[in-house]
């Protein structure tokens, strides 16, 4: 074997060896943490860092992980006098929570700062200790006056016109900008002889809502004119409280007058007799007992069966308010009507608003036969007179 050959094969044994010892340190370091792992304790949280106002309550909730199961004593150091630092867990406050490998309780630390307090950032922090093992977690706590965030009451539509019959009704969102959740409760502030009532529209009938935090939630307002409201604008406010915030919303309801009418007959009897097969004019008067104008007045009948009822002339083009005008009707019994009375329904309706009333309609036996009937009579009368006469000697 050559000189070279050898010297070849030592230098692949050796490049071969040192391949082997790296590949042997890559295992080493990479199985090194499983290897040296020990049992351990580590407390985390999504959030280190709050913003709060002064009077108000900053959570943290803490995951808490172990790889054994084990007990886990809680504190908290660094809290400024007058601050209450707190743990909670299952509904309770807590000073020890027991942790199962790899599952984490619910825990949560609330802190509490008083009112008052003055702007700036506090370090507070979180110990957990099992046995020999003691994990600490930094927390921060700033005091911002704006930082509780803030509830608002808004409408897309503030302002709504109509007439005092009607009812008004304003849809408000209610929007709790706030870190927690707040009960409000309502008041409601409109015009004398108005009725106005704010609830959630989602439960009638109640009184308050819950509102979860930078959540919102919608309101429905209905207010009920005065029977006498005059046409103007009324304005109505809306409050919202609960939690130490308030919400306020300013509406308006403009009232454009107040339609009423009364339909009766020129005579107001409402009663008149008819002959069979026999047109008959009836006129009626309508009464604008409202606040704004009647508009496009027409009548209409509802008669028996096979009988007729008509408008006479145009519609009455407007009847001011407090005034009055007068339209007539055309009514034609059946040629077939006996005689008797019949019931007729009238209606005066106007582009705002309308009227009925009924009469009494009584048949008469036509005047031809009345004649007729007492000139019979009468050929009777006569015919036996002269009977009487010419035979009664004899």
């Amino acid at each position: 074997m050559s000189v070279a050959l050898r010297r070849f094969r030592r230098s692949a044994s050796a490049a071969r060896a040192s391949v082997a010892i790296l590949a042997s340190l890559v295992l080493i370091t990479a199985l090194a943490p499983a290897a040296l792992a020990v049992p351990g304790l580590v407390v985390t949280t999504p959030f280190p860092a709050v913003r709060v106002e002064p009077g108000g309550t900053a959570s943290f909730a803490l995951t808490i992980n172990t790889d054994v199961d084990r007990r886990v004593d809680l504190s908290v150091a660094g809290a400024p006098e007058g601050w209450k630092a707190t743990f909670r867990g299952g509904g309770s406050i807590i000073d020890s929570v027991f942790v199962d490998a790899d599952k984490s309780p619910d825990v949560t630390l609330e802190v509490d700062v008083p009112d008052g307090q003055a702007s700036g950032k506090t370090r507070l922090t979180v110990r957990a200790s099992s046995g020999g093992l003691n994990e600490v977690l930094p927390v921060d706590v700033t005091i911002n006056e704006q930082a509780a965030g803030d509830v608002t009451l808004t409408t897309d539509f503030a302002e709504l016109k109509g007439s005092s019959d009607q009812t008004f009704d304003f849809n408000l969102t209610l929007k709790n900008d706030t870190p927690g959740e707040i009960v409000f409760g309502f008041t409601t502030q409109g015009p004398d002889g108005w009725t106005v009532k704010a609830e959630p529209s989602s439960e009638a009938q109640a009184t308050t809502v819950t509102v979860a935090a930078g959540a919102s939630s919608t309101i429905k307002v209905t207010a009920t004119p005065a029977t006498d409201a005059a046409a103007q604008a009324y304005p109505i406010k809306v409050t919202a409280s609960g939690g130490g915030k308030t919400a306020e919303a300013d509406l308006s309801v403009g009232i454009t007058g107040s339609f009423t009418m009364d339909l009766t007959t020129v005579n107001e009897v409402l009663s008149t007799t008819a002959n069979a097969g026999t047109a008959k004019d009836i006129e009626f008067t309508v009464k604008n007992t409202g606040t704004a104008p009647l508009t496009n007045v027409t009548l209409s009948g509802t008669p028996p069966t096979g009988w007729k009822f008509e408008q006479k002339g145009d519609p009455i083009a407007s009847v001011a308010a407090g005034e009055n005008a007068n339209i007539t009707g055309t009514l034609t019994p059946a040629n077939d009507a006996i005689a008797g009375d019949y019931q007729l329904s009238v209606t005066a309706k106007a582009t705002e608003k309308s009227d009925s009333v009924d009469m009494r309609v009584t048949v008469e036996t036509p005047q031809f036969w009345g004649i007729l009937g007492i000139l019979l009579i009468v050929a009777v009368g006569a015919g036996l007179y002269w009977v009487f006469r010419t035979y009664g000697r004899r």
